[in-house]
């Protein structure tokens, strides 16, 4: 069996590599080939590009992709289904490279099988008519949107969403508390800036100030910092350290090192950093910013106390923060409040029913097509929990409305407001039986199986 993949960026490489592990269950001998990235890789599929930077939030920052994606990828990806005629294509997500793939695929005769279509979430509108045209059968995760497309005249099922067999922390808040050294008593804040680099580049000076003035009103309060696989340690570790503040702060309390020595402590971050990622043992940021091993954490923070005992003028310094590689679902399960990137994670959340406030934050160009293109009125709600609920259960602050001070306040709300909180948890929790029942990627394996199948003498 000859099946061709295509998935773009890292959520839909996720679904794919799942969808991958259960096609083999069902077929050991099946070659998988296409595009998609680390999860589709280690599933056995033979990749023809890596797919994970292609995520773009906008027309703005698509645009900075489609070139490539035009040029180069999309007439390999065109060659390689005339000269291998899979039995089955299957797309994953990602409408602006894989629409033109199923028109293709069509074209030649091949069968086709859309999981995750684009605007799989909208409830009316004739959105995605087309797929009647350019596919076989369309596997969608929500009930209303297989109804839809099927009064469209597609052949769609609902399969169910696969976030729900995937998503599951692997400690206890106790465990997960003792690694970064963090009190389970006290009151945790995840920050999730999200996996694209435009998107972080926006996200985490905003994040990181919100954190001070949380720090400032709850001294408390403990923050962790899920660092995406497409995220590097050290680009979070820059950020910590070029808030301006943060950086002034440092450079008093760091005193002692010359040049030379804190530029040997910054190489020691990037040691650090890739240890942590084979080892995984503790990792931590300090009030100064500073990556820090375990074994070298008691003695930097005796020389930070001794430090902060000399400068207490100084005032209120940045909260301890910790960055977590490869732990995002024990940090959206142990917080007690999520500041999050718009998009998966906020779904991925919800299964947790940890509250959250939600984020869309990108460049002055973005905020001016934002307006221009007049999303909020076109789109009530970004975050999806608050679209699935079709009201608004979470805070959500877009674009110039995400301000620190904004962040902090709503994010003061669901911590002090016991009564708020809980209400965001129950209603966090009635949603859970839309995504339905675990064993999407096994239904829709069954269904491209079959759909190969088909194509063969």
């Amino acid at each position: 069996m000859n099946i061709a993949l295509f998935a773009g960026e890292l959520s839909g490489d996720l679904i794919g590599g799942a969808l991958a592990r259960e096609i083999h269950r069902l077929d050991p001998e099946a070659h998988l080939w296409g595009l998609g990235s680390h999860s589709m890789r280690a599933e056995g599929v033979e990749l023809l590009a890596d797919s994970a930077t292609w995520g773009a939030i906008g027309i703005v920052e698509a645009l900075k992709r489609v070139p490539g994606m035009l040029l180069h990828t999309l007439p390999e990806v065109r060659r390689a289904l005339r000269e291998r005629r899979p039995d089955a294509v299957v797309l994953i997500d990602f409408g602006a490279f894989n629409v033109p793939i199923a028109r293709e695929s069509r074209r030649l005769g091949l069968k086709v099988c859309y999981y995750f279509p684009p605007g799989a979430w909208r409830r009316t509108g004739r959105h995605g008519a087309e797929l009647a045209r350019i596919t076989d059968v369309v596997a969608t995760p929500f009930p209303w949107s297989a109804e839809r497309f099927q009064a469209l005249g597609v052949n769609a099922v609902c399969v169910g969403h696969p976030i729900v067999e995937r998503v599951q922390p692997a400690m206890t808040r106790e465990a997960f508390c003792n690694r970064f050294g963090m009190d389970p008593a006290h009151p945790i804040i995840g920050l999730l800036p999200g996996s694209r680099q435009h998107e972080v580049a926006h996200l985490m000076p905003v994040l990181l100030e919100a954190a001070r003035l949380l720090h400032n009103a709850i001294p408390e309060t403990q923050f962790v910092v899920a660092v995406a696989p497409s995220i590097s340690e050290e680009m979070m570790a820059r950020y910590l350290r070029s808030q301006p503040e943060w950086g002034e702060r440092l450079g008093e309390i760091w005193h002692e090192f010359t040049q030379e020595a804190e530029t040997q402590v910054w190489k020691h971050v990037t040691r650090t950093a890739q240890q942590l990622t084979r080892t995984q043992q503790p990792a931590y940021v300090t009030t100064g910013g500073v990556l820090l091993s375990d074994d070298t954490l008691e003695e930097r923070e005796k020389e930070r106390r001794r430090a902060l005992q000399r400068r207490n003028q100084l005032g209120k310094l940045p909260p301890p923060t910790v960055l977590a590689r490869g732990l995002t679902y024990d940090i959206m399960a142990h917080s007690d409040l999520l500041l999050t990137c718009s998009g998966t994670a906020t779904l991925e959340a919800t299964l947790f029913a940890t509250p959250m406030v939600i984020l869309y934050r990108g460049s002055r160009i973005m905020e001016i097509e934002y307006r221009l293109r007049g999303i909020r009125r076109k789109v009530p709600h970004i975050g999806l929990p608050n679209i699935l609920a079709q009201q608004r259960i979470c805070p959500e602050l877009i674009q110039n409305e995400a301000t620190p001070q904004a962040i902090a306040q709503h994010a003061l709300t669901l911590l002090t407001d016991m009564q708020a909180r809980q209400q965001v948890r129950n209603a966090l929790r009635a949603l859970r039986p839309l995504l339905g029942e675990p064993g999407a990627s096994a239904r829709t394996a069954q269904i491209v199986t079959h759909l190969a199948r088909q194509s063969r003498p």
